[in-house]
């Protein structure tokens, strides 16, 4: 449908509702148009100083990996495109399909990353990036030595400029945020 929806809650199938920590709302009326996102960035052929972009996508119901891979495969400029899937089966298919694009396993919770470190190094899941919920990390040695094994790494959602300068310094690679302040304190 090219629609992405800025904001944590998840949409109910075909119904026009999401679902989130505040409980059932209607869908967005008016939600963002993925072109409107990709024009904004790097990922559309917005120049140099345009900012990257990362796409979450969360799979509840449905797969939305056909449709996005279709809408991204004509891009011309994807280099600052990187993408992160709760699925990590989904994240395997775009990655086949999108070569050229990262595309991270999205890591919520404790038990999650202990899977990811024993598969990564059992050689069970294939290089690529983590997008990893920012309270999972504790320190920079925890935080290197996921980078080290990802190859790079993304933490989400930070909302403290603090905090977004400390994950920084650990060498975390971007933060997503829903507070602009907290990007322009990078």
């Amino acid at each position: 449908s090219g629609e992405a929806v800025a904001h944590h809650a998840r949409p109910l199938g075909p119904l026009p509702l999401t679902i989130g920590r505040r409980g059932l709302r209607p869908r967005p009326r008016d939600p963002v148009r993925l072109g409107e996102l990709l024009r904004a960035t790097a990922a559309g052929g917005g120049g140099a100083d345009a900012p990257g972009l990362m796409l979450d996508l969360r799979s509840w119901f449905g797969d939305p990996a056909p449709d996005l891979a279709r809408a991204l495969l004509p891009l011309p400029h994807r280099e600052r495109l990187r993408l992160s899937c709760e699925s990590w089966t989904i994240a395997e298919r775009l990655r086949a399909w999108l070569p050229d694009v990262p595309v991270a396993c999205s890591i919520r919770t404790e038990d999650q990353l202990r899977r990811f470190f024993a598969g990564r190094m059992a050689g069970r899941l294939p290089p690529g990036g983590v997008s990893v919920r920012h309270s999972l990390l504790h320190g920079e040695p925890e935080a290197r030595s996921l980078r080290r094994r990802a190859g790079w790494v993304a933490a989400w959602t930070v909302d403290d400029p603090g905090r977004a300068r400390e994950l920084v310094a650990w060498g975390v690679d971007a933060v997503i945020s829903n507070r602009p302040r907290v990007l322009a304190a990078l």
